[in-house]
């Protein structure tokens, strides 16, 4: 019996190159879509065992979103989430995100094969995901405050501007880049 997929994931390469790869391998795929919104215009018209979602898909939805949706339309559904991100807060944001039920997330930069997203939509589709992301990896040690700080310095935001957007004072920004280089192992910029 084939696995019914379908995939939302703007790189289209990415997309593409997942489709082909699932093809004929215990899967069908019935959907490829590119955007959040296009993703969810095919509940009515679509039927499928797992949900193949990027969680970050450029737009106002991500990937989570669109699970959430499907899954309130069609609960029996499993979710495969793809992301570059080992920690799901630095894609999203600060706390950790409602998720599907029944589902796992994969860092693309792990999966060396298409048989790792095989294997996990076999996992989904037979009903043995998780409800929730588990916290792993050096960044799981990070409070979601200083999640939100170490996000706003990876986009270049000098200690000034972090205390703005947080509403503390620039030492407390200094002290919260110390904790945080201290938790990771890497130099303070201090």
């Amino acid at each position: 019996m084939s696995i019914k997929v379908g995939i939302v994931e703007d790189n289209a390469l990415l997309r593409s190159s997942l489709a082909t790869s699932l093809a004929g391998k215990d899967c069908k795929v019935v959907f490829t879509a590119a955007a959040a919104i296009e993703a969810i215009d095919h509940i009515e018209k679509s039927s499928i065992d797992v949900l193949l979602a990027d969680v970050h898909l450029g737009g106002e939805l991500n990937g989570i979103d669109v699970s959430l949706v499907w899954q309130k339309a069609h609960p029996e559904i499993g979710v495969v989430y793809l992301t570059s991100y080992e920690d799901p807060r630095t894609a999203i944001g600060s706390g950790w995100p409602e998720v599907a039920k029944n589902c796992l997330y994969l860092v693309k930069d792990s999966i060396t094969d298409g048989s790792e997203v095989l294997k996990a939509i076999k996992t989904v589709a037979e009903n043995k995901g998780s409800d929730r992301i588990a916290k792993s990896g050096p960044l799981a040690a990070l409070s979601d405050k200083q999640m939100e700080t170490l996000r706003l310095l990876a986009e270049g935001k000098s200690n000034r501007e972090i205390a703005r957007v947080r509403g503390i004072t620039e030492q407390s920004v200094a002290i919260s880049v110390n904790r945080i280089s201290k938790a990771l192992g890497i130099p303070s910029r201090l």
